[in-house]
């Protein structure tokens, strides 16, 4: 079995959706691949290249569509470099709060692959990034949310989570109402991070995967000190009509 079957994903999006993670090109059987994702009627598959990108021999006979290229950079984390200054980390929001929230929320999934993914699309990935809200509030995925407010309206929102086994912090969801985009409060809401972790937690790294695609992002990461890359993703998308 080269195919993994991803049962959240095809559930949510209604669609029979697999994964193929590949280390080593030389070892993947792109034929027996095509064979196992006709018989198994998947209709989209992810494959993730590690590291570099797949031969564009092996592209073409595979019919694979480049659609992102995932970085994910690392910094140090020692408490006593962290500003300590008030956070306002969430598990509970008001509904106005929410749908703030959703709103920023659906405004950040414009970046996302599967916003431009046909058979995706606009609609159902607003509703995966208003899932993740919801993730973050009942704690399923992210260990919850901070919030930045102007004029009792949430402006920013910044998603976390804390592996204590390991030491590190995650960031999984950054967005700013683009009403208030370079306005600091990108800034503010990682400044917040960071003072919950010196108080609440041990971690020793912060890892944060985004999009290379997203240059802005990738500078943001650089001025706030994620000097290190620790992972590069390659992301194709195997489209089928079963």
């Amino acid at each position: 079995m080269i195919i993994e079957k991803l049962n959240w994903d095809s559930e949510f999006f209604g669609l029979k959706i697999g994964k193929v993670t590949i280390i080593r090109e030389s070892e993947f059987d792109w034929r027996a691949f095509k064979e196992e994702a006709c018989n198994e009627k998947f209709e989209l598959i992810y494959v993730f290249k590690l590291r570099k990108m797949l031969s564009w021999k092996t592209v073409q006979e595979t019919q694979l569509d480049l659609v992102d290229i995932q970085l994910t950079m690392e910094r140090k984390f020692n408490k006593d470099d962290v500003q300590i200054i008030s956070y306002d980390f969430r598990t509970h929001l008001t509904s106005d709060e929410k749908q703030d929230c959703y709103g920023i929320a659906e405004e950040t999934a414009v970046v996302s692959r599967f916003y431009q993914e046909d058979k995706i699309g606009p609609v159902k990935t607003k509703q995966l990034y208003r899932k993740w809200i919801d993730n973050a509030l009942n704690k399923s995925f992210s260990d919850g949310l901070f919030v930045n407010k102007e004029a009792n309206s949430v402006n920013g929102i910044h998603l976390i989570k804390t592996d204590r086994l390991n030491k590190i912090g995650y960031f999984t969801l950054t967005g700013v109402d683009p009403n208030y985009k370079r306005m600091g409060i990108g800034d503010k809401l990682w400044m917040q991070s960071f003072a919950y972790w010196a108080n609440e937690s041990e971690i020793e790294s912060v890892k944060s995967p985004f999009s290379f695609q997203n240059s802005e992002s990738f500078h943001f990461h650089i001025k706030n000190g994620f000097k290190r890359i620790v992972e590069t993703k390659f992301i194709y998308h195997l489209r089928n009509t079963v």
